[in-house]
């Protein structure tokens, strides 16, 4: 292996300053930010964290990035950042903007796919991570990003390495495809039924476009089936939130182990202990945090986690299903449960007392025996992906400095 300033193999170009005045919520060319790091996950993801990602100003030709261009952050929102990479993958689409590096690997001299594998490796990491300017956000640059340096195998053997590590990445991009596919399905389904209000009636036909009998409810303040009713979130779920433990950063760091520790929106660490096992749906409890819609954030878990105080814990209770729970809860507005006028909350008997339209029990029982067995296969896809970015994970810095190879 070959020792390299990362200069000497590829160039890293700082992204257009992109004025505020410009920014919308509809438009042609997005704007880049460091919301599209799906960190710690890797790759790219889509920014669902803001409207006005589209940027409807004038854009220098060289700053619209291709298809399979490398990117990484140069600040550091959130800790661990730097380092991370992601691969562009649309032209003509997206707006490299100045949070944003383009790394270009030198022809003959770095493969690409090894490149974006090197630059988010622990070696490269940490490099950056000590030279960071020290300020509250920190930043690196270009200049120190070329300036780290790296052990590096001849062309071949990079090749090789980054098509090994690609194609986890590219199964673990299927399953998650699958997923959302699997999920929707089961949307969809809830959504037919159980807002539309076309679930089989006794002929099998869609219950309220075949006339079926509706009848205001003042609760819901909705219009439902005939003989429908409603009942409130805290009579079909139970809330755990007395079990929940918060540690602080360095009580995470101190018993750092292999299950997940949930916070309001994402695994927030890994630690050794654990206190809940089982099926779950969180619920942010920060009243600011909500999608574009005003509904709350929630995850479904499961197995054996951490729960910190960021989020409301919930469990079905006999009779409903932990995904008929989050189908449920995933529309309510987060304004009719939220309390404070400086730090928002979303209370928990504000949210135990929420109406929610009590279906009945054969139709219920119907919905559950077909969502479950696709939620089975969702939670069983999300653990194969754990396992292989785990695989990833361990191989990433045995292959980039030379601990491993791989052979013809």
């Amino acid at each position: 292996m070959k020792k390299v300033k990362l200069g000497e193999v590829l160039e890293v170009k700082r992204g257009m300053s992109l004025s505020g005045d410009y920014y919308s919520e509809e438009g042609e060319l997005i704007r880049l930010t460091l919301g599209n790091f799906n960190y710690p996950g890797g790759g790219f993801k889509d920014n669902t964290s803001k409207n006005n990602i589209y940027f409807t100003g004038q854009v220098r030709p060289e700053f619209i990035l291709n298809k399979g261009d490398i990117i990484t952050p140069l600040t550091e929102q959130v800790s661990g950042l730097l380092g991370e990479t992601a691969l562009i993958p649309e032209s003509g689409k997206y707006i490299q903007s100045g949070d944003v590096g383009l790394v270009t690997p030198k022809e003959g001299m770095l493969d690409r796919l090894y490149c974006y594998y090197l630059l988010a490796s622990p070696l490269i990491k940490r490099q950056l991570g000590a030279g960071a300017q020290q300020t509250k956000i920190r930043h690196t640059s270009p200049d120190k990003i070329m300036d780290c340096e790296a052990y590096i195998p001849d062309y071949l053997q990079q090749k090789k390495i980054g098509k090994l590590l690609a194609s986890i990445d590219e199964k673990i991009k299927v399953n998650n495809e699958i997923n959302d596919n699997l999920f929707n399905q089961i949307t969809d389904l809830y959504n037919y039924w159980f807002l539309q209000f076309d679930f089989p009636n006794n002929e099998g036909k869609p219950y309220k476009t075949s006339g079926g009998k509706m009848v205001y409810n003042k609760a819901l303040d909705n219009f439902i089936p005939d003989g429908w009713s409603d009942i409130s979130v805290g009579e079909i779920s139970n809330c755990l939130d007395s079990q929940r433990v918060p540690l602080s950063s360095k009580e995470r760091e101190d018993i750092k182990g292999d299950i997940p520790y949930y916070g309001a929106t994402e695994i927030m660490d890994y630690v050794n202990n654990y206190i809940f096992d089982g099926d779950y749906i969180l619920l942010a409890e920060d009243g600011s945090i909500m999608d574009d819609k005003g509904h709350p954030i929630l995850q479904r878990v499961s197995g054996k986690c951490w729960i910190n105080n960021h989020a409301h814990v919930l469990c079905p209770q006999t009779g409903y299903s932990c995904m008929l729970l989050y189908m449920l809860l995933k529309d309510i507005p987060v304004v009719m449960v939220k309390t404070g006028s400086v730090q928002y909350k979303v209370n928990q008997a504000n949210l135990n007392n929420y109406p929610l339209i009590h279906i009945p029990d054969e139709l219920r029982r119907k919905f559950i025996s077909i969502s479950d067995p696709l939620d089975k296969e969702i939670l069983k896809l999300k653990d194969s992906n754990d396992k292989l970015i785990k695989l990833r994970n361990w191989l990433l810095p045995m292959l980039m400095n030379g601990q491993a190879t791989i052979s013809d």
